[in-house]
């Protein structure tokens, strides 16, 4: 028979492990299909006319839209956020996280740093530094506002351990106003946490977030000094210098790492795992993120087919760790690397796609974050570059300079967000309007949408991977959060 709906379903077809599974963004769910179900959706949404389907997929495909709501045709309708109306005189701003750009310059020059290359769409590493006056209105203005759970004031550069005495001065700040809540983080390579350091970080209780990649050989490869001496070395003895002055402190550390082209992701993550026993933290807080270094180093830096069998490698571990029930004995990397994303799906909203949606997910500037740069001027956060000016410390946020920044952005989609089936899961914001090539701001290019698609249909594919595994094998996720 042929199907009198003409209608595209809003939904991409995937295969994997020898199966067919449909992801509905309507429905925001995803699901197993029978291959004649699959090969008809994947016609229909490629608006195809008269496209035949048997009695039995027909039937299929009308009951899942009549009793599950799926494969339904509606795209909503695109509408710009409008941020800039919670920032009026009667409603005050609230800011649960601000980021302080204390000092522009760095003792390192790693490799894949975007400040160390001069990138175009941001600013290289410089001399300017935070004035003692704009430090002051800035915690002001975060004093005035901060909200949320455990509001925090990062303390970013640069390095800004390369600045001291103005870390004290915000640590002295929030101890005078005697806010406990509000957590001060520093953002450090952990390089300069010398005797003095060791003593203020202990004496006002400030948490760490310290970029290390993972063992000396792939740490040293590229995070190194002006004049490439390596760095790991230093980071450990500091860390040494810190827990024996304050065992406590263990609790307050983060840690960053970097994985760019060789770096081994099982090696890393048994770094990790046995730095984790050496403090006694059964859940070391590890952050993970990919370089990307195309354009940016030599060729013979570039990834490898044995970097990508590395990766591999990594993600059969988590797979037969989470098939069988080990999670919890998987590193703390490894966790990090792929438990993030299944953890923002988990969590999801499942539930019917509006008439309407607001593209650019849940950044609103100068509420749930708000970077202040060297010279004290307000931005979304800090990796615009030097675009985006929302205000500065002494006026405050700019409400109509919100709304032209979200009436930008919905601009620089061209109105592509509505016929895409990843929209709910889009993890795009302002930075994608700045061309890396050239620093400039326009239109939101097809390729950084592409990979959005691609990633979250990474994410799909593990999912139903280990659910095909095992029905236990997304246990773990039950007592997770998305923070």
């Amino acid at each position: 028979m042929t199907t009198a709906d003409p209608d595209r379903p809003f939904c991409r077809i995937f295969r994997h492990g020898g199966r067919s599974y449909a992801y509905d963004a309507g429905a925001d769910q995803v699901l197993e299909v029978t291959p004649p179900v699959a090969a008809w959706l994947e016609a229909a949404v490629c608006d195809q006319a008269g496209i035949a389907a048997d009695a039995a997929v027909a039937a299929a495909i009308g009951r899942a839209r009549a009793e599950l709501g799926l494969f339904r045709s509606r795209r909503p309708r695109l509408v710009a956020k409008r941020s800039g109306r919670d920032h009026t005189a009667g409603d005050p701003r609230r800011i649960s996280q601000m980021t302080l750009t204390l000092d522009e310059g760095c003792n390192l020059r790693c490799a894949y740093c975007p400040h160390t290359l001069a990138a175009a769409w941001t600013r290289p590493h410089g001399e300017r530094r935070m004035s003692p006056d704009t430090v002051r209105a800035a915690v002001d203005l975060f004093l005035a506002h901060a909200d949320g759970d455990a509001p925090s004031i990062s303390l970013y550069g640069g390095e800004p351990l390369l600045a001291p005495g103005l870390v004290r001065l915000v640590a002295d700040m929030v101890h005078a106003a005697r806010r406990p809540e509000i957590r001060i983080i520093l953002d450090t390579n952990g390089t300069l946490l010398d005797a003095a350091m060791v003593e203020l970080v202990a004496e006002r209780s400030l948490h760490l977030q310290v970029s290390l990649d993972g063992p000396a050989p792939i740490h040293d490869r590229w995070r190194t000094t002006a004049d490439g001496r390596p760095t790991h070395a230093v980071v450990m003895a500091g860390l040494a210098r810190l827990l024996a002055r304050e065992p406590a402190a263990a609790g307050r550390l983060r840690f960053q790492a970097t994985l760019a082209p060789g770096s081994d992701l099982l090696e890393a993550d048994a770094f990790f795992a046995g730095l984790g026993r050496e403090l006694g933290l059964a859940d070391l807080s590890v952050g993970a993120s990919y370089a990307d270094l195309a354009g940016t180093v030599a060729a013979e830096t570039a990834a490898t087919s044995a970097d990508a069998g590395g990766w591999e490698r990594a993600r059969a571990a988590y797979v037969d760790a989470c098939a069988s029930g080990r999670h919890a004995d998987l590193g703390p990397l490894l966790r990090a690397w792929f438990d993030g994303p299944l953890i923002r799906f988990y969590h999801r909203e499942a539930a019917p796609l509006g008439a309407t949606f607001k593209p650019g997910g849940v950044c609103a500037p100068g509420r749930r974050r708000l970077h202040v740069c060297s010279d004290g001027r307000l931005q979304p956060c800090e990796r615009v570059g030097a675009s985006f000016i929302l205000g500065d410390v002494q006026l405050g946020i700019d409400p109509e300079a919100v709304v032209r920044l979200e009436q930008a952005w919905f601009d620089a989609l061209g109105g592509r967000c509505a016929d895409c089936w990843a929209l709910r899961h889009c993890s795009l914001c302002f930075t994608a309007m700045i061309d890396r090539e050239t620093g400039h701001v326009g239109a939101v290019p097809e390729s950084a949408c592409r990979s959005v698609r691609e990633e979250f249909e990474g994410t799909l594919r593990l999912w139903v991977e280990l659910l095909a595994r095992s029905p236990r094998a997304l246990d773990h996720l039950k007592g997770s959060s998305v923070s």
